[in-house]
């Protein structure tokens, strides 16, 4: 099929974002998203490394095997509706298309919104759909020339969304896209049918520049079977910095119960008596019995958390780097606390991810278990600090 020039919208309820450019990046130590000209990635970064990672699950659509650096135009904190046109860029950029970032260069304007899960089916949910086009509206206008494909999720304002999409610009410009799957959607994009409201191609002398070429492509879709959903909620949004919160019972919802008869080998010997009051707590994130690391990272199944004792003032006991260990957790103790990781665990981890009682979670990368040392330390809402070190051991 020809290459296209295709305008990828990142709706959000504080206006649209454009999708500037999706590079590979054989450098980075793990996929990265930030904003237009800024160096520090965005805050949901984390989870698009997860999502983006080699062998992950983006990996099934388009058999890349090295990092991407993603740019948007502008940035935000909230939310996960971002994963579909994110997914769409990964897809179409595989398949030759060429992503633009101003409007009056498109052929077509791809307008998506929505969370994934593990197999990139697209999550049902309330994604503001309507506040979100009403937001959209100039931008779209700027591109008449383009055809515009729009996917809308399931969900309570998708008819009356789809109303007002079909009102806006020429008759016959809009292509709605199937909300089932990325790769349905992806496919529905390479195929060119007169009569079929999935196409994504114009009718000749629409609009300018190269057209969509005709032809199925049939999208071989070899993803994790996992079994269970990549994604949370659609609104639930990992913080960025860790703030105290309560303990959990092992009877309540996320909290971890203490394995009993598992045959998972112990990481580290049970917690001794501390001498002093915590400020801050730290985990060994173990794949439960029947599972991996690989399953952990990517959400399919919860990891078992064990605490991780003070071996002297200042010291944790060291961990052994044994299989199962899949990373590292920690929390402030304290409320209104934060956590400062030191640069030696998270060059050899991915970025950080909000575990659901906020804890921030540090999973190891397969190629970087060695022997380290790395601090940690807790600071206070006032600004107090303390300093811990521990120590990763190979058995």
């Amino acid at each position: 099929m020809s290459p296209a020039a295709i305008l990828i919208v990142v709706p959000t309820t504080g206006g649209p974002l454009v999708i500037r450019s999706l590079k590979a990046r054989p450098g980075l130590p793990a996929p990265a998203a930030f904003a237009q000209g800024d160096y520090r990635p965005l805050p949901w970064s984390g989870d698009y490394a997860r999502l983006a990672t080699p062998g992950g699950p983006l990996t099934s659509l388009t058999g890349a095997m090295v990092a991407h650096e993603l740019r948007l135009s502008g940035s935000f904190d909230a939310g996960r509706s971002w994963e579909v046109p994110v997914c769409l860029a990964h897809g179409l950029s595989a398949r030759g298309h060429r992503l633009v970032a101003e409007p009056g260069e498109a052929d077509l304007v791809l307008w998506a919104t929505g969370a994934v899960d593990l197999d990139l089916a697209v999550v049902p949910g309330d994604y503001a759909l309507l506040d979100k086009i009403e937001r959209s509206r100039a931008l779209l206008d700027s591109a008449p020339q383009a055809v515009r494909a729009v996917l809308l999720p399931e969900g309570p304002e998708r008819a009356e969304a789809l109303r007002i999409l079909q009102a806006l610009g020429a008759p016959g410009m809009l292509r709605p896209l199937p909300a089932t799957t990325v790769a349905a959607a992806l496919e529905a994009l390479d195929t060119r049918e007169a009569a079929d409201a999935r196409s994504a191609i114009p009718a000749p002398g629409r609009r300018r520049g190269p057209v969509l070429a005709a032809g199925a492509l049939a999208l071989g879709l070899a993803g994790i079977a996992l079994g269970v959903g990549y994604a949370r909620r659609p609104d639930a949004e990992p913080p960025v910095t860790v703030a105290a919160g309560p303990d959990q019972r092992p009877d309540e919802p996320g909290g971890t119960a203490p394995p009993t008869g598992s045959s998972t080998p112990a990481v580290s010997a049970a917690p001794a008596p501390a001498a002093h009051a915590p400020v801050l707590r730290v985990e060994e994130l173990v794949a439960p019995a029947r599972s991996s690391c690989r399953r952990v990272a990517f959400g399919a199944d919860p990891p078992e958390r064990r605490p991780v004792p003070e071996a002297a003032e200042g010291r944790l006991r060291p961990t052994r780097l044994v299989p199962e260990l899949c990373g590292l957790a920690f929390r402030p103790a304290v409320p209104g606390g934060r956590i400062e990781v030191g640069t030696e665990l998270r060059a050899a981890a991915l970025p950080p991810s909000a575990l659901d009682d906020g804890a921030q979670a540090y999973f190891l990368r397969e190629g970087a278990r060695r022997n380290l040392v790395y601090a940690v330390q807790a600071v206070s809402e006032g600004g107090a600090a303390r300093r811990i070190t521990h120590a990763l051991e190979r058995p």
